[in-house]
């Protein structure tokens, strides 16, 4: 029997150090994180929901990209996992709206009026209208900004 409690209880104590912690973050926000030793690689499970800027051994910044689950492993300089961290991504639902038409998707922003975002699941034509209506304000911009340098 003794010998039974003291391998459950080295299993409890070795798992316990690489145990999963759970993050949660908001989509298009960053999240420092600080960790309790110094870490020698990041591996992100799905980066296209979640990204991490390390921006010193100790300090991070955690980024939700889209909404949806993945994990992070966190080691050290000998390969020692010092985190499996579990990440969820949640949308700023306060502020957005999602209309289903059938299969097809659209996202809203609503922070003052609604309009239309792209959002990683949207429907094809919305992301490219939407992306569509970017690159021409991107356009408009340089061009404004080439004849105020030409102005001067």
């Amino acid at each position: 029997m003794r010998k039974f409690v003291f391998a459950a209880a080295a299993i409890a104590a070795m798992t316990s150090a690489a145990q999963a912690g759970q993050v949660w973050l908001t989509m298009d926000y960053v999240r420092p994180y600080k960790l309790e030793r110094p870490a020698q690689n990041v591996i992100i499970g799905n980066p296209s929901i979640a990204d991490v800027s390390v921006q010193d051994a100790t300090n991070l910044l955690l980024y939700g990209k889209a909404p949806g689950m993945t994990n992070i492993y966190i080691m050290d300089a000998e390969g020692d996992v010092i985190e499996n961290m579990i990440v969820r991504v949640r949308t700023n639902a306060t502020d957005m709206l999602t209309v289903h038409k059938g299969s097809a998707r659209t996202t809203y922003n609503c922070t003052t009026n609604c309009e239309r975002t792209v959002t990683v699941g949207d429907d094809q034509d919305t992301f490219n209208e939407v992306s569509t209506q970017i690159a021409q304000k991107f356009g408009q911009a340089k061009t404004a900004a080439k004849e105020g340098e030409g102005g001067e």
